[in-house]
């Protein structure tokens, strides 16, 4: 699907594909594909001369896949992060500038592109160039990783003070859980960072958007500080976690190791007299069966004091 968004006096005007002929070429600012078809594919190449990168372009980690340059053309490819409740999404989306216009290529619903669009309408917002938008695009992307990380860092620090709580299975998830959004988040970071360290050095962008793409590069690696931060402080519970389920543990292995040890010895005394050998004197004993059982509960009972007496139990 394509929609086409014109500049206009309240921002932006939304057009079809079939409108593109009515629309003043110098008035088109941004073309936004979403799953597209080989027929809308032909149909980039021939109107605006964009030419679809092979679909496995889309997640390869080389630099020369990520960013690119073309006489006066420029091709970047920037994942974003999706959170749907218990899965965390990075979803890859094509740029490709050239003068004025700005075509992105995408494979599902981006929010960040959402919120975009609909700044550009509550705002008015107008645009000469097409890093100009890119630019802008980023900046509520990078906005958005902050807000994750302010989230996540409040989450982490509510997390500490559960551990000491209890020891759960869901604690184990959520911080498996917050451990990988961190991780993909910084991912996210320094993939842009790379790319956009590229992006300020173009001699194609204006002076303009070289300042607001600085700084967004110091926010970037604010960002980044974040997550290193945050990294060590999720394995600071997981060390705590673990220590607390081995005190629990340990614990239990100390009670039943007690407990074996009191009734061993009437173990070892009831072992002793059922094995019935002809020259036990006590067999033949008129009180040889209370002398045992007595033996045994004095022997247990002694122990009980001992252990209780030592603290063990």
């Amino acid at each position: 699907m394509i929609k086409i968004y014109a500049s206009s006096t309240f921002g932006f005007t939304e057009h079809s594909i079939d409108e593109f002929g009515t629309i003043l070429k110098d008035k088109i600012l941004w073309i936004d594909v979403e799953k597209p078809t080989e027929e809308e594919i032909f149909w980039l190449k021939s109107a605006v001369g964009f030419e679809m990168p092979p679909r496995e372009v889309f997640g390869d980690i080389e630099i020369s896949s990520k960013y690119k340059e073309e006489g006066d053309k420029i091709f970047m490819n920037l994942s974003f992060v999706i959170q749907q409740k218990e899965d965390i999404l990075v979803e890859p989306v094509f740029f490709f500038l050239k003068g004025r216009f700005m075509v992105t290529i995408r494979y599902r619903d981006i929010p960040t592109l959402m919120i975009f669009q609909k700044r550009v309408e509550v705002q008015t917002l107008s645009f000469q160039f097409a890093e100009e938008m890119f630019s802008h695009i980023v900046s509520i992307e990078v906005d958005r990783i902050g807000d994750r990380l302010e989230i996540l860092g409040r989450r982490i620090r509510n997390l500490r003070k559960e551990v000491f709580e209890e020891q759960t299975e869901e604690i184990i998830k959520d911080i498996s859980y917050y451990d990988e959004l961190n991780i993909t988040l910084r991912e996210t970071i320094n993939e842009k960072l790379r790319i956009l360290s590229h992006f300020v050095k173009s001699p194609r962008i204006n002076a303009q958007t070289k300042r607001e793409i600085k700084v967004i590069l110091d926010d970037l690696h604010t960002l980044l500080d974040y997550t290193t931060f945050y990294m060590d402080k999720i394995d600071s519970i997981q060390n705590t976690l673990l220590g607390l389920i081995n005190i629990r543990q340990n614990e239990a292995v100390k009670v039943f190791t007690v407990l074996a040890t009191i009734f061993l010895p009437a173990t070892l005394i009831a072992s002793i007299y059922g094995m019935n050998f002809e020259h036990m004197p006590e067999l033949r004993w008129k009180y040889g069966y209370v002398y045992s059982l007595a033996l045994m509960v004095i022997t247990t009972i002694s122990l009980i004091f001992w252990v209780r007496r030592k603290g063990w139990l």
